[in-house]
């Protein structure tokens, strides 16, 4: 199933995704706040925890740059397997 996603949440996984690519880690809030032209930290939040809900993403709440975009290469970028 394909998610319907708004003009605002495509931005906002867009530019997730080439902030990583650029800089090696996810961005913050207030960088998404800045590089989508958004009013406020809160609609970010809004917008992030419906994308989480969709499965687009993972956040871990106790990590401040903690937005993983999932089914992506960098869902796997800076780990090693281990064969058990």
């Amino acid at each position: 199933m394909i998610a319907k996603l708004t003009t605002r949440q495509r931005a906002m996984i867009d530019f997730i995704a080439r902030f990583r690519r650029r800089y090696g880690y996810p961005p913050s809030i207030r960088d998404i706040v800045s590089g989508c032209n958004i009013s406020s930290t809160s609609v970010v939040d809004y917008n992030l925890k419906i994308l989480q809900k969709m499965g687009l993403i993972r956040r871990q709440a106790e990590i401040s740059r903690g937005i993983e975009l999932v089914g992506t290469e960098e869902t796997n970028e800076g780990r090693i397997s281990i064969p058990v």
